[in-house]
C-alpha cells in the first residue's frame, strides 16, 4: 500500500491525501493503543493529522487530551516520515460557544503549543466563525502570529464561503497570504441537512465546490466517510434500529444515497477495491486538492480506509458513482 503525498497549494506543507482524525485519541482510545493507532498510520504512508484544542472535553476529565497524547508521541516517535499537525482554535466552551476576539485565538494558540509540545503549529485551523466579527481583526491575528513564528499557515472550519471570500479578499489586499483551506461536511452521501443537530456545520453545495474549482484551494472534508454509510452496513431496509446505525440513517438515510451506494458496490466489485475506498477515492477526482479526514478506532479499520489513500477514479466513473451517468450513458 501507498498512500500518495500532495502539497497542500499555497503552503510548504506536503502531507499524505489522508487525514486522520483524532477525536478519540487518548479518550475513547486509550493512550497506548493510540500510540499503536498512530504508529499504523504512519506504517501506512500518513503523515497528517487533524486535531483540536478540544478533543474530546466532552468524555474525557482531562482537558485536550487528544493534543496532549499526539505531544507525547510526537516527543517519543524516533525518525520516519515528518508529520504533519493541524489543530483547532477558537473553540468553543461551555461558557461561550464563538471565540474570535484576539486574545481568544491567541490564547487556544499557545495552549495548543504547549499540549503538542511544538513551538509552531504547522496548520491552525479557526474551529467556528462568528459573522458578528470583522474579518480584518481575524485575519490581522493570524498574521500577526505568521510572523512571530507561532504558526506556519492558517486555515478556516465551518466558514461559510462568503465570509470565506471576504477573509481572502482582504488578505489579498494587505499582500499577505489567506486562508490555506477549508474543512467542512463532505462526502460522496448527500446529507439530510435539515435533519443535522449541529446547525452551525457548513456542507459543501454547489457554490463552494465551484469556488474551489476556480480558486483551487485545498478541502480537507470531515464526516468524509459519511459515518460509515458505504461500509456495507447499512441498506434501505435497516429500519426501527437505535445507536449509530440510528444516526448514520437520520443523517445519511435517502433514496439518492442508497442509489450512490449501490453504484459504489458495483465499481468496487469491478475494481476489486472495498466500498469505503472507492467512496472516499470519489473525493480525489476534484480538480482541486482534496485531503479527506478519516476515522477509525482499530488498525484493521485504518488499513481498510488507507486503502484509498492511492486509489484514484477517472472523472466517468467518479460521475456513474454520483449521478448514475457516463459519457457514454
Amino acid at each position: 500500500m501507498t498512500m500518495l503525498m500532495t502539497t497542500i497549494p499555497g503552503t510548504q506543507l506536503t502531507v499524505s491525501s489522508l487525514c486522520l482524525g483524532t477525536a478519540s485519541i487518548g479518550s475513547a482510545i486509550n493512550e497506548q493503543d493510540s500510540f499503536r493507532l498512530l504508529d499504523h498510520f504512519c506504517d501506512l504512508g500518513g503523515s497528517f493529522l487533524d486535531t483540536s484544542l478540544n478533543y474530546a472535553d466532552w468524555q474525557c476529565s482531562v482537558p485536550s487530551i487528544s493534543e496532549k497524547t499526539i505531544g507525547k508521541w510526537l516527543k517519543q516517535r524516533k525518525g520516519g516520515r515528518p508529520i504533519v499537525v493541524g489543530t483547532k482554535g477558537a473553540c468553543a466552551t461551555p461558557e461561550r460557544f464563538f471565540r474570535l476576539s484576539r486574545a481568544e485565538i491567541i490564547h487556544d494558540l499557545h495552549s495548543s503549543q504547549r499540549n503538542l509540545q511544538l513551538d509552531c503549529i504547522d496548520l491552525f485551523w479557526l474551529h467556528r466563525d462568528d459573522p458578528g466579527v470583522p474579518v480584518a481583526s481575524i485575519m490581522d491575528v493570524l498574521h500577526e502570529q505568521v510572523e512571530a513564528g507561532s504558526i506556519r499557515y492558517f486555515a478556516c472550519s465551518n466558514w461559510t464561503l462568503d465570509r470565506i471570500v471576504e477573509a481572502q479578499n482582504y488578505a489579498a489586499s494587505k499582500g499577505k497570504p489567506g486562508f490555506c483551506a477549508s474543512q467542512i461536511l463532505w462526502s460522496l452521501a448527500k446529507p439530510n441537512e435539515a435533519r443535522l443537530q449541529d446547525k452551525t456545520l457548513v456542507a459543501m453545495d454547489e457554490r463552494t465546490l465551484a469556488f474551489h474549482r476556480r480558486t483551487g484551494m485545498a478541502v480537507v472534508p470531515y464526516s468524509s466517510q459519511a459515518g460509515g454509510f458505504f461500509s456495507g452496513r447499512f441498506g434501505p431496509d435497516a429500519v426501527g434500529v437505535g445507536g449509530k446505525t440510528a444516526a448514520v440513517l437520520r443523517d445519511y438515510g435517502n433514496a439518492e444515497n442508497f442509489a450512490r451506494l449501490a453504484r459504489v458496490r458495483e465499481v468496487a466489485a469491478r475494481l476489486n477495491e472495498t466500498p469505503a475506498a472507492v467512496a472516499l477515492a470519489y473525493l480525489f477526482a476534484h480538480p482541486f486538492a482534496v485531503f479527506p479526514i478519516i476515522g477509525a478506532s482499530k488498525p484493521e479499520q485504518l488499513t481498510d480506509s488507507c486503502r484509498a489513500g492511492e486509489l484514484r477514479l477517472d472523472a466517468e466513473t467518479a460521475r456513474y458513482i454520483e449521478q448514475g451517468e457516463s459519457d457514454n450513458s
